[in-house]
């Protein structure tokens, strides 16, 4: 044997006594066996948690912290989600504090019970109209009629103009306003119904589209095969995470979050990463949902 392989056999030897290679394969969890614990599901949702943490309170970047926002609204039942949504129910920022009352809203009706009834109805009472507004929308939503009569203090003002209700109002942000059309102007605005999604669509997914024209044939494809929770449907959503369409991407993060399986999982984790801000921040929370959550689907076989 020439002298030459013999130092580079004992490296060899030396990194595989420290490093041993170990054939890898996928386990029913989705893990990798025989990887490192890097790749382990843990130590995934940890990094998933710290990625969304980040976007939320590692920015000023009003527009990233909205779509970190957007997809802790999909943890419904996890209390750090719960702490990071109601901390930014006080931002100083206008716009985030919209998106966390949306937010919370969605956390609410996905298990997280009225962890923020007394916040959202406090929301009430603030001075920015935009802010009014959705939050009697989110409420209503609920099924708590607290801002019902900013509600209809806007309905019949689209009716007649007639806004004499606003002077006997007992909120304060009510009495406050110079001048009560601005908020019927502002509920009429696209800003406004971005945050406030229309039933069907999640929030995230929704959030994705403004500016953006309108939902595309394919979102609104995967958001109906989504519901059905097939094996034909689960698989059209692992192939819909593969497309170039970002907002495709995003949404079929969105809709496998309630699915199981080692193909699922293996999915979400290659969008971990993906190159937009959205899809990412989507398919962490999709992620540790669909790893964590009891209630997420296992897909039944298409009835004919």
């Amino acid at each position: 044997m020439p002298r030459f392989y013999i130092p580079a056999l004992l490296a060899f030897a030396l990194l595989s006594a420290t490093h041993p290679i170990h054939a890898q394969s996928s386990s029913a969890d989705g893990s990798v066996v025989g990887a490192s614990d890097e790749s382990s599901p843990q130590m995934l949702r940890d990094a998933a948690w710290s990625r969304l943490e980040d976007g939320v309170t590692g920015t000023k970047n009003t527009d990233t912290r909205i779509a970190a926002i957007s997809a802790l609204s999909m943890l419904g039942g996890q209390q750090r989600a719960e702490k990071l949504i109601g901390n930014c129910l006080h931002d100083p920022d206008s716009d985030v504090r919209l998106a966390a009352i949306v937010a919370a809203g969605e956390l609410m009706k996905n298990g997280s019970a009225n962890v923020f009834s007394n916040e959202l109805r406090g929301q009430l009472n603030d001075q920015d109209p935009k802010i009014v507004f959705t939050t009697a929308s989110t409420l209503w939503k609920l099924g708590d009629p607290s801002g019902e009569d900013i509600l209809l203090a806007v309905s019949e003002g689209e009716r007649s103009g007639d806004y004499n209700f606003w002077k006997g109002s007992t909120h304060q942000a009510n009495r406050t306003l110079h001048n009560p059309i601005a908020l019927m102007k502002i509920a009429a605005q696209q800003s406004v119904a971005i945050l406030v999604p229309p039933v069907g669509i999640g929030m995230g997914a929704y959030n994705y589209l403004k500016g953006s024209g309108g939902v595309s044939p394919q979102i609104t494809a995967i958001t109906e095969i989504g519901k059905a929770h097939t094996d034909p449907a689960k698989i059209a959503l692992i192939e819909a995470t593969k497309t170039k369409d970002p907002g495709a991407r995003l949404s079929a993060a969105e809709a496998l979050a309630n699915y199981r399986g080692a193909d699922v999982t293996a999915a979400l984790h290659n969008l971990l990463n993906d190159d937009k801000e959205n899809v990412r921040f989507i398919a962490n929370a999709a992620y540790i949902r669909q790893t964590t959550t009891p209630g997420a689907t296992s897909p039944t076989k298409h009835k004919k």
